[in-house]
């Protein structure tokens, strides 16, 4: 059997084209499609100019210019120190460091006892503790290039007035060469102060015990301060000067923190925080 076929007329296409095309409609509906494809737009699309790319990258470049300046100008904000006049003497002062010791940043011993003295970190406070009669304990902040400075702290001898511990003592201790060499500043528990140096393990008084009225007995706080301008120190309880002198025989050093107990006594000193700033040298 021999198969044959003729080609539809024109009109027999249409009628098939316009069936195929109802049968499409029919199935883009039925999966919720709209019956035909939208049409094409009537104008092409094109690119934009090539002026209109490369004004894209100068912005970005502007932008990212603009947005460094700032990133450094709060940098510098951040890392430069913070100028404050001290309420002595008018220096025009700079913060170098302050160390409130909730997350202590100095060198400070972190924790040392013997059977004598103790001292370390407790809480937000750094303590130094003496159990025995005649014996000084210090630890020093590992600060030994500092010019003129003004150094500070916040400091409590604890205990009551009718026991051992006032007798006790703490304050600051400033250029600090080694354990035979170095100046103290201390107060008791008795509202009284004394000022001394240590020269080649010989002892030498600058100011005796004196009383202040500027001094807080045993429980309570004192603001204490040393300013070393490179030729003069100067003392301070609460921002008033208690004593100064020019009498220097050391090198500008170390600084620290010390507590000490008399012949009768013991101490325990706690302090809350120490800052040091920098002021201007002696003309």
């Amino acid at each position: 059997m021999q198969l044959t076929g003729t080609e539809p007329s024109g009109t027999e296409q249409s009628n098939l084209d316009d069936a195929a095309q109802e049968e499409r409609a029919r199935k883009r509906q039925a999966i919720g499609l709209s019956a035909a494809r939208p049409t094409a737009k009537a104008a092409a699309y094109h690119p934009p100019a090539q002026g209109g790319v490369n004004q894209l990258p100068w912005l970005a470049v502007f932008l990212l210019a603009g947005l460094l300046a700032v990133t450094v100008w709060l940098v510098m904000q951040n890392l430069g120190p913070t100028v404050a006049t001290t309420a002595t003497g008018g220096y025009e002062s700079a913060t170098l460091l302050r160390d409130d010791f909730a997350q202590p940043v100095l060198g400070l011993a972190p924790e040392v006892i013997t059977a004598d003295w103790s001292m370390g970190y407790v809480g937000d406070l750094y303590q130094i503790s003496v159990e025995q009669p005649g014996v000084l304990a210090w630890t020093t902040l590992g600060q030994i290039d500092l010019g003129a400075y003004r150094y500070d702290s916040s400091l409590t001898l604890t205990g009551s007035s009718g026991d051992s511990s006032a007798w006790g003592y703490a304050g600051l201790l400033v250029r600090y060469q080694n354990d035979q060499n170095f100046y103290l500043f201390v107060v008791d528990g008795r509202g009284k102060y004394q000022v001394q140096a240590q020269e080649q393990g010989n002892w030498r008084t600058l100011q005796p015990w004196t009383d202040s009225p500027l001094l807080a007995t045993v429980g309570g706080e004192n603001l204490l301060a040393v300013e070393d301008d490179g030729q003069t120190l100067r003392f301070f309880a609460d921002s008033e000067l208690l004593f100064s002198t020019d009498n220097l025989r050391l090198p500008v050093g170390d600084v620290g923190l010390l507590a000490g107990s008399r012949s009768q006594g013991t101490a325990r000193a706690l302090f809350d925080w120490v800052r040091i700033e920098a002021i201007s040298l002696a003309r």
